[in-house]
């Protein structure tokens, strides 16, 4: 192993790290973490509790202060702690806002923003003047797919090359089990994943579709399937054993069920960044029904189903059709294994990651 400098790899302050509940962040820093050539050399840092026995981790305690605002009080955690420890790099995970109060009290230190949604969106990054400070602030930038590297750029140069896409990645050989007859669904179920529409389509291609069940796992914060005042309730309750709703689950339980569905869909009504659960399903062997918004567009490109989510009928004639057809299941399936493969390799896409490291290591 590698392990001239130290790298922190610092989550968002709220993102979770349990067994039980991981945020999609934490679950890929952790894989990043496990197979980099810098193993030894990395430390995720973040306010959570860690739960994974795998991980290096250092847990910010007792940074919250009445009198600051909280992302103040977590960049002064994150300084004290680069500062007592010794990081040659920092791996800012999501918050652009972070990286000024960095620079500034860090100079010496290699700073990496690492983007998982659209800058264009997020404080610190919104305008195009604050993403050419950015670039001047940092050494390199990890874009999670072109979409995103797109976003943050959005025409300006970037003469340097510090803009880069890092796809996040998963093992190529998931845990197996006999495929079933379902169509799964895996992620929180909020309006903007399109989950609604998926009951929908589903309750109306159902009667087509003997022996399919859909299953869909995940926190319904809102109660969109659950509540009490749920606008598909009706589909639901007439669905029946064929509809069934786990609730929040472990990664673990969402990777037993994308090895036993034959179908995945990821119906996202946003500009979807680079979905992790669209890449395990690729990875799992799942049919992958999805729509083309975002970063999605480059998973399932020539891997995959599109639909428009609005259009039921049309949505439901997908279902339909991928669930009849044994012989274009078969190739969207071997097309999944094979994308999956090729592009989100979790070794190959932690080359590309290490191969940044290694640049600003060496500087």
């Amino acid at each position: 192993m590698v392990t001239s400098g130290k790298i922190g790899v610092v989550l968002p302050a709220r993102e979770t790290f349990g067994l039980r509940k991981s945020g999609a962040i934490a679950l890929c820093m952790r894989d990043f973490a496990g197979y980099s050539r810098f193993a030894d050399s990395i430390t995720i840092i973040g306010a959570a509790t860690c739960e994974y026995a795998d991980v290096r981790y250092l847990q910010l305690e007792h940074w919250p202060r009445w009198w600051k605002r909280t992302r103040t009080a977590y960049a002064d955690a994150v300084i004290r702690a680069s500062e007592a420890h010794g990081f040659t790099v920092l791996e800012v995970q999501n918050r652009p806002y972070m990286i000024a109060a960095l620079r500034q009290r860090l100079p010496g230190v290699r700073l990496a923003l690492h983007l998982h949604n659209d800058p264009q969106t997020m404080d610190g990054s919104r305008t195009a003047a604050e993403r050419q400070t950015l670039l001047g602030q940092v050494d390199a930038v990890y874009c999670v797919s072109k979409f995103i590297r797109g976003q943050f750029l959005a025409g300006e140069k970037d003469s340097e090359g510090r803009a880069i896409v890092v796809y996040n990645g998963v093992a190529a050989n998931p845990a197996t089990a006999p495929k079933e007859r379902i169509f799964a669904f895996v992620g929180r179920v909020i309006a903007i994943k399109g989950v609604v529409e998926l009951v929908r389509a589903f309750a109306a291609a159902a009667p087509d579709l003997p022996g399919w069940r859909l299953v869909i796992a995940g926190d319904d914060p809102d109660g969109l399937l659950t509540g009490p005042r749920s606008t598909v309730a009706r589909e639901r309750d007439a669905l029946g054993e064929r509809l069934t709703l786990m609730g929040q689950v472990s990664h673990a339980e969402a990777m037993r069920l994308l090895a036993r569905a034959q179908v995945a869909v990821v119906p996202s009504m946003w500009q979807d960044p680079c979905p992790r659960s669209a890449i395990e399903a690729l990875a799992s062997g799942c049919a992958l029904i999805s729509t083309a918004q975002g970063g999605l567009a480059e998973i399932a490109e020539r891997a995959g189903e599109i639909v428009d989510p609005s259009d039921i009928e049309a949505f439901a004639a997908t279902l339909r059709r991928v669930g009849s057809d044994g012989a274009l299941r078969s190739r969207l399936q071997a097309a999944a294994v094979a994308k999956a493969r090729d592009r989100f390799e979790i070794h190959s896409v932690t080359a590309t990651l290490d191969e940044a490291r290694a640049r600003l290591l060496s500087r």
